[in-house]
Formats: C-alpha cells, structure tokens, sequence
C-alpha cells in the first residue's frame, strides 16, 4: 500500500529583508508556495517583477498592510528586526503578530531571534542558558518576545537564535572600521547568510516544531583576526585593538547539528569572508 505524498505547506514570510529574501527565493526554488510582505510599495513592485508574490505590511506598533494576507499561510516565519528609530515598540510589534497569527489559520511559526538571551560571561552557552536579564540588544530583552510565541497553544513555535550575520552583501568590518574595540583576542560568534537560509530551510522541511536551536558557525576566530579580514576585504581601516577585557560569550550549536544533521556551509567566519 502505497503512502500518500506529503502536501508542502504554504508559507509566509514577515520581512523580506536581509535574511526573508533569502530564504523565500531558495524556497520558492525548492517549489513551495511562498509569500512574503515588505514595508513599501517600490519594493513590492520589484519583487513582484521578480515573481515574489509580496504584500505590503508595516507595524506602528499596529499593524499597518496587508495582515490578512500575510496570515494565510500554514507555516509563518517572523523575521522582522527592531526598528532602530522606534525599539522601545518591538515588543508590542511582536505581540500584535503573535495575536494575529493564533486568530488565524497558521500552525507553525518560525522565529528568527538573537543570542543575546544569553550572558556575556565567557562562557559557553547552550539553548537551555536563555534567561530574560541577559544582556539585551537595543534595550530590549528578547526572552520574553520569543515567549510571546512560544507559549501559544493555537500553533507550535521554533525560534533560531542568530549570531551576528556576514555574507549577502554583509560585511561586519563596516560596524568597527577606524574604531577601537576592547578585548581583540575574544572569540566572535558569527552566521553566514547562506547559513541561515540552510538552518530554515532544513526546519521547514524536516517539520521539527516545539524547540529553540542557537545558530553561529562552527568555529570563532578572535575579533582581531576577524574584523582585521573584514575590514580589508572592504577596503575599511582596521578597528584599532586593545587588549582590555570586553564581555563575550562562546555559542554553541551542537543540538542544531544533532537534531537537524545540519553541516554549515561556512563553518569558519574568516573562510566566509571570501565568500
């Protein structure tokens, strides 16, 4: 008796930014159905060009767009940044679309999030680590934004915690050029784009819902070497170093690679550089 062939899930994707984009291309390759929103209309209209069927939503923190159609969708993935003029909203952003998605018809929602749920105490942290008084980004404790989803009962949640991203027309060395930066022999926790793209993706398709997975390749170069390289290949002056202690932290991703049978593609940041 034969099985039946597995249905692929319609997906939306809220933000086609730097890592929406991405992913929605690679997907819509792979033959999902793929939506996805942006927050003006000269970019709708180009990626529409492009065969993107995109919608326009916007949040103040209401949302502002086209929320229905964002909502019509089996699997949701939320990739929407703080907004560097207004972070002090991102939270109740956050629950607006949290809200939105259980008044809805979506059942999976996938969170793009950050490593800063865990202290910078030199240590190694793993996903079980997260604590809502660790150091936040932009003044916002992100523990509590991933709990706006995951502890939903209308649909299950699997959040990726993003170190800092490179690669796609990203380079870090821009954030530090000319700049003195303490503790120049620190680790540095880093994520190639393609990276991300192939960590969403293997979700997505092996349909593993109900967990939370830190992803940052698999080695940490310290900032001196890294920001050094960065800094270079985009013709930027060197950060100027001091040796002077700066917290950091050490993530690991060992449940990522055991639970997906996930193997980076960029596995060492100063590799990625080049790439």
């Amino acid at each position: 008796m034969s099985s039946k062939p597995r249905i692929s899930p319609r997906i939306s994707i809220v933000g086609y930014g730097r890592v929406g984009l991405p992913l929605a291309k690679a997907l819509k390759e792979k033959g999902y159905d793929v939506t996805g929103t942006v927050t003006g209309s000269d970019k709708r209209e180009k990626l529409v060009a492009e065969g993107l069927d995109t919608h326009i939503l916007s949040f103040d923190p209401q949302p502002q767009g086209d929320l229905a159609a964002a909502m019509e969708a089996d699997v949701l993935v939320v990739t929407v940044p703080p907004s560097m003029r207004a972070p002090h909203e991102f939270p109740a952003v956050m629950e607006n679309l949290a809200n939105a998605a259980a008044g809805s018809g979506v059942k999976k929602v996938l969170l793009i999030a950050t490593t800063s749920v865990y202290h910078q105490t030199g240590d190694v942290v793993r996903e079980e680590d997260a604590t809502p008084d660790a150091s936040p980004f932009l003044g916002i404790s992100w523990l509590p934004v991933e709990q706006l989803f995951s502890e939903r009962d209308e649909f299950e949640t699997t959040v990726v915690r993003f170190s800092g991203l490179m690669g796609g027309g990203i380079n870090p060395g821009m954030y530090f050029a000319g700049r003195e930066l303490k503790g120049a022999n620190d680790p540095v926790n880093m994520i190639h784009i393609d990276d991300c793209v192939g960590v969403m993706a293997a979700i997505i398709e092996q349909d593993i819902w109900g967990e939370a997975f830190n992803a940052s390749a698999d080695e940490h170069p310290s900032k001196r070497d890294f920001y050094t390289k960065a800094c270079e290949s985009a013709g930027l002056s060197a950060p100027v170093f001091s040796d002077e202690p700066s917290p950091y932290r050490i993530v690991n991703c060992d449940k990522l690679k055991q639970r997906l049978g996930y193997v980076f593609k960029h596995p060492d940041p100063l590799a990625g550089l080049d790439s």
